[in-house]
C-alpha cells in the first residue's frame, strides 16, 4: 500500500483533509454512489487516526496517509514536507506521495468558489527580478550627489532611461528565475498523475478545473495585481505553499500534486466574499473521494489501468482542461 504525505498550511485545513480521511464515505456509514467508486479497501474501516511524530512536527495518520499542518507560507511548508520526508526516510518508510492540500483563491472565468482545483502547472508567481519602471516615483526630499547625478540619476534618485540603452522597452516586466538563469520558477506535476486525481475527485459531484496554480508570498489584494497574474500566466487558482512543497518532494524523487478548494475570488481583497466552509466542506469531500475511489489513495499503482490513466481530468461541466 503506498504511503502519503498531505501537507496543509493551516490547522482547520488539515481538519477539513482528516475529516474526509475518517471515512464519512467509508462502507456502513454513508451510501456512496453506485459504480466504481464505493470500492473501499477492506482495511480502511479498522484504521483508526492517530499521532505521527514527524520531527519537530506532529502530523495525523490514518492508514498509509498521514496529514501534516505545516505553516503558512513556502517557507514553512518547504520545511515541514522536507523534515516529514526526511524522517520518513530515516525510518524505513518513505512516502511515495506528496500531496499538497488547502483553500485558494479562484480567478474569474476558470474557478469559483467550492471548485476544486488541481494543478498541471505550479508556478512561483513572484520569485525572481522586477525590471524597468511601470511609473514614476514620488518626490523625494533627499539629495544626491553629483557623481550620482552624473551616473543617470534624477533627483528623486530614480535612474533615467537614456535613448537606446535597450531597457525602454523592459519597462514593469517580470524576470522569472528562468529568465535570470537561477533554476525554474515552474513545476510540473506527472499529467497521469493530474489525470488520475482530476478523475477521482469527479466522485464529489463538485466542478473539477485543472490548469496552473501560482504560488506567492503575498495574496493578491487588487484587481490590478490579478489582471497582472492574469496576463503573464493565465493561472485558475493563486495559493502560497504548492511550489515550495513541489520542490520538497522533488529533492526526495517523490512525486507531488497540489490539490486545493477555491474560497474566495482573486482580485480586490473583499473577506465579505470569501467561503471558507464551502472551501472546507470541498477539502474533506475531496480527502474522503482519495480513500473511496480505487484509484485513489488506498490502492497500490498496479491497479492504476492504461485505460483509466489516459483519461484527461476534467471539470464538472464537460469543459476540457485548460493549460494555462
Amino acid at each position: 500500500m503506498n504511503r502519503t504525505l498531505i501537507v496543509t498550511a493551516v490547522t482547520a485545513e488539515a481538519d477539513a483533509v482528516c475529516a474526509g480521511l475518517m471515512g464519512s464515505w467509508s462502507r456502513g456509514r454513508t451510501r456512496l454512489p453506485a459504480g466504481p467508486a464505493n470500492l473501499v479497501s477492506p482495511d480502511w474501516d479498522r484504521q483508526l487516526l492517530t499521532t505521527s511524530t514527524l520531527g519537530p512536527y506532529v502530523g495525523r495518520r490514518r492508514g498509509p496517509v498521514t496529514v501534516l499542518a505545516a505553516g503558512t507560507g513556502g517557507p514553512a511548508a518547504a520545511a515541514g514536507a522536507a523534515t516529514a520526508l526526511a524522517v520518513a526516510n530515516a525510518s524505513g518508510q518513505p512516502f511515495d506521495l506528496v500531496l499538497m492540500m488547502g483553500v485558494a483563491g479562484g480567478f474569474r472565468g476558470w474557478a469559483e468558489i467550492g471548485d476544486l482545483v488541481v494543478a498541471e502547472r505550479i508556478v512561483a508567481a513572484d520569485l525572481g527580478a522586477e525590471s524597468g519602471l511601470d511609473e514614476e516615483p514620488p518626490a523625494a526630499t533627499t539629495r544626491i550627489s553629483e557623481l550620482d547625478r552624473n551616473l543617470g540619476f534624477h533627483s528623486t534618485g530614480a535612474p533615467t532611461h537614456r535613448a537606446g540603452d535597450g531597457r525602454a522597452g523592459a519597462e514593469g516586466a517580470f524576470l522569472t528565475l528562468d529568465d535570470l538563469g537561477l533554476g525554474s520558477s515552474t513545476a510540473r506535476p506527472d499529467p497521469e498523475l493530474v489525470a488520475r486525481f482530476g478523475t477521482v475527485l469527479d466522485a464529489t459531484g463538485r466542478r473539477i478545473v485543472t490548469g496552473t496554480v501560482v504560488s506567492v508570498s503575498t495574496v493578491t489584494g487588487t484587481e490590478r495585481r490579478a489582471a497582472a497574474l492574469t496576463e503573464r500566466l493565465d493561472p485558475v487558482a493563486e495559493a502560497m505553499e504548492g511550489y515550495a512543497v513541489a520542490l520538497a518532494a522533488r529533492a526526495f524523487g517523490v512525486p507531488a500534486v497540489e490539490i486545493r478548494a477555491v474560497s474566495n475570488p482573486v482580485g480586490r481583497r473583499d473577506r465579505a466574499a470569501w467561503n471558507l466552509p464551502s472551501a472546507l466542506a470541498s477539502l474533506r469531500m475531496a480527502a474522503a473521494a482519495l480513500v473511496a475511489h480505487p484509484e485513489g489513495l488506498v490502492a497500490v499503482a498496479e491497479t492504476v489501468t492504461s485505460s483509466g490513466a489516459g483519461q484527461g481530468a476534467h471539470n464538472g461541466n464537460g469543459v476540457g482542461p485548460h493549460t494555462g
